[in-house]
């Protein structure tokens, strides 16, 4: 009877930690970012914050390329990017 009381308990336990990760996996892989203004979860191709329209992405000068607000360097074309765009 004790066996089958651990039995069960070890399986509640495991289902509780699979589903805890699953939760995770669901709401950080879709919306792993968030505003840096408003704290808001954003998607990482989003151009502007949805909430408070706080510009996330903007495009690259030389290439073209949406790239990070907060990129120093554009990863494509190695160009120094500016604060002011």
């Amino acid at each position: 009877m004790t066996l089958l009381f651990l039995i069960i308990i070890a399986i509640i336990v495991y289902c509780f930690f699979i589903n805890k990760q699953a939760y995770k996996t669901i709401i950080n892989g879709n919306l792993g970012k968030k505003c840096p203004n408003c704290s808001n979860p954003v998607k990482s191709d989003f151009n502007v914050c949805p909430v408070c329209k706080e510009t996330l992405r903007k495009k690259c000068h030389d290439c073209g390329t949406m790239v990070d607000q907060t990129w120093k360097y554009c990863p494509y074309c190695e160009v120094t990017l500016s604060k002011t765009q």
